[in-house]
């Protein structure tokens, strides 16, 4: 029987392995086409969902020919986490009563399989030749994401967008003049967030090697997915990237090699307008705010019967930061002080609040926001620990998910990038990746 059960489990490895590899490839590559969208909800059901189920129903089976398993080293504060998550959503239910309880639940399972991914992962990247495959895989999809993203500028490709209501439904829409771009994903901020992962990672591979000559394929395709990073138009994943080439060169000590990049990626904000006009547009926003705060105000002596303030010349504002700071962010502390411990729950401050820390402290209150940043908290001190520990693919794979673990810290003040179904995928199979590194 023991002899039999061998046979099996390797065959189920195998099938396990290429099957999570279709996972990554998939994730990147399909639009965010709704299957179906559950009966009274806007939560939508798409093929990733059957995948990642299916990824999990061979690994069930697999743990039952094995039968052992090794846990990650932060699976208590993952525990933490979902137990934390799990009584504010029965909180918000039962208590606050501000939700629907189908519609809580049901983002309250779709932040479980985001997460699950990183467990996925882990147990299939035991092997040194598995984490291998994986960090080369994951550099083929975004050539097919820069390609689509070709087709859309040049060919008039669909665009796939879940922007708004309308648009989430899966309508095949085209590339407008002057729009920023989203390739095969859902919005330019998730485009952006996921070439600055791609982009950290060919900093991180042409770090590890010496000889200036071999690193010029990966600048080259540094070069190509920064062009298309800069088509995209976000600010605050600009701002991530910088901080990920430093973080990533730095580690590795190549500090003219980090020069470079950084030297490259000014040169194409220097050419692009659509970055000028956006930077201007936060310039002319401050300038606004700072000039009304110096205002003098008028004194009682100079008042009369008839005084009317005069009006204060402005200036266009930036849209983005005027939404956050007026609707977005006081929503969120509004719903913070109604529930301080276990907030409102998933999904009552609607759709957006464009900053990760902000939702967790509405939407599952104080302690849910505490578990939040002891998870992320545990990823950094055990990937920063790993860095001395590893060599070689390994070492890429630890200093490269540093970069992207600062590059999200930093964009989720602006984005809910932990929120996004292909962002959020991506980040947790990468950590769950460099997590492996560990899983002998």
């Amino acid at each position: 029987m023991k002899k039999l059960a061998e046979p099996t489990y390797n065959l189920l490895d195998t099938f396990y392995k290429y099957l999570f590899a279709a996972v990554l490839i998939f994730i990147p590559l399909y639009p965010k086409f709704p299957l179906f969208t559950l009966p009274l909800t806007y939560v939508a059901i798409r093929a990733e969902d059957f995948l990642i189920a299916l990824v999990w129903c061979v690994f069930l089976l697999r743990l039952m020919v094995q039968k052992k398993i090794k846990f990650p080293p932060i699976s208590f504060q993952f525990g933490v986490f979902f137990f934390v998550t799990l009584v504010s959503s029965l909180s918000a239910i039962l208590i606050t009563k501000n939700v629907e309880p189908l519609l809580v639940l049901l983002h309250l399972a779709r932040r479980f399989e985001y997460m699950s991914v990183f467990f996925l992962i882990y147990w299939a990247g035991k092997e040194l030749g598995t984490r291998r495959y994986f960090l080369e895989l994951s550099i083929f999809p975004a050539i097919g994401v820069f390609l689509y993203g070709i087709a859309q500028i040049y060919f008039g490709a669909p665009v796939i967008s879940t922007m708004n209501a309308e648009s989430s439904k899966g309508i095949a829409m085209f590339l407008r003049p002057g729009v920023t771009l989203n390739s095969t994903f859902a919005g330019h901020y998730d485009l952006a967030v996921y070439l600055t992962m791609m982009l950290t990672f060919l900093v991180a591979i042409s770090a590890s090697i010496n000889a200036w000559l071999r690193r010029l394929p990966f600048m080259a395709l540094f070069v190509a997915f920064l062009w298309l990073f800069m088509q995209a138009g976000s600010r605050i994943s600009l701002v991530g990237l910088v901080f990920s080439v430093c973080i990533v060169c730095y580690l590795y000590r190549r500090y003219l090699l980090g020069l470079v990049f950084i030297c490259l990626i000014f040169a194409f904000i220097a050419t692009s307008s659509q970055y000028i006009s956006r930077f201007n547009s936060i310039f002319r926003f401050l300038s606004s705010r700072s000039s009304q705060l110096l205002i003098q105000p008028a004194h009682a002596a100079q008042t009369t019967k008839n005084f009317a303030p005069t009006p204060v010349p402005t200036t266009p504002l930036d849209i983005s930061t005027s939404i956050r700071l007026n609707v977005e962010w006081p929503r969120a502390v509004r719903a913070f002080y109604k529930s301080p411990l276990f907030g409102t729950g998933y999904s009552s401050i609607s759709l957006a609040t464009d900053n990760d820390y902000l939702r967790a402290l509405g939407e599952t209150g104080l302690l849910g926001l505490l578990a939040f940043l002891a998870l992320l908290l545990s990823i950094g001190k055990f990937l920063f620990y790993r860095i001395n520990q590893s060599s070689g693919v390994d070492k890429i794979i630890i200093i490269s998910a540093i970069g992207i673990f600062i590059s999200f810290l930093s964009t989720a003040t602006f984005i809910d990038v932990f929120e996004s179904s292909k962002i959020a995928i991506l980040f947790w199979a990468f950590m769950g990746l460099a997590f492996s590194t560990q899983s002998k």
